[in-house]
């Protein structure tokens, strides 16, 4: 597969999308830099305790580790609805389905429980290869890398089912995945020197480039040789 065709079949897609991308990744965005922002507040609250700044007496203890617990639940429920919901989005602009909406990004809300279930385990299955040593866990990153798109497309499919759909799926284009996700490296750095701004740009490029990749190993993307023949 061209990593030519498939960019620049994303950056027309983007073009095309009755809803604009960019919008979307402005909000999914703004979502972010508050659970940032409040994450922030509790890492300097941790601080001022260790440092003696403040009292850490049992009580204040106690309030900082309730606090903590629930923004942790918090964060994990709402950075997995705009991790599915943003690829389900970036899936219909690869693919220019017209039903595209801003509520795609919140769209995994009726299957959330399904959806953090599939972040854990993906989780903890790159963390036990990671334990063997780097590079197997980088390999797990890759074989796994399909599975949140799979169960975006199909909400009704299993856990386990959509990280062995990913682990076929994956089958001798690991190195293939890697060398594509790894060319967007000098973007991710220019959204990094810009403060984040470059990103609203990056992010949905990307997306939908890997959206394209994905719908390509499923043997479902339109017109795709005619694509790396023009490109």
């Amino acid at each position: 597969m061209s990593r030519k065709a498939l960019k620049a079949d994303a950056k027309q897609a983007m073009g095309e999308a009755p809803v604009s991308p960019y919008l979307v990744t402005i909000i999914m965005g703004v979502i972010l830099l508050i659970l940032g922002s409040v994450q922030f507040v509790l890492d300097i609250w941790e601080d001022f305790m260790a440092e003696g700044i403040i009292e850490s007496d049992a009580n204040m203890i106690l309030a900082f580790g309730i606090s903590s617990a629930i923004f942790f639940f918090i964060n994990l429920i709402l950075s997995t609805i705009l991790q599915f919901g943003y690829q389900s989005y970036c899936l219909k602009v690869a693919s220019r389905n017209q039903s595209m909406s801003y509520g795609d990004l919140f769209s995994t809300v009726r299957y959330l429980l399904k959806a953090v279930g599939l972040v854990v385990m993906i989780s903890i299955f790159t963390i036990l290869w990671s334990l063997l040593f780097f590079i197997p866990g980088i390999i797990a990153s890759c074989r796994y890398s399909q599975a949140v798109f799979i169960m975006a497309e199909n909400p009704d499919k299993g856990i386990m089912e959509c990280i062995n759909e990913s682990k076929e799926m994956m089958a001798g284009h690991k190195w293939e995945w890697f060398v594509l996700s790894l060319s967007f490296i000098l973007w991710d750095l220019l959204g990094v020197f810009t403060c984040l701004l470059a990103f609203i740009y990056v992010s949905p490029y990307t997306t939908v480039t890997l959206a394209n990749y994905y719908y390509a190993l499923k043997g479902n993307s339109a017109d795709f040789t005619a694509w790396e023949q023009a490109y």
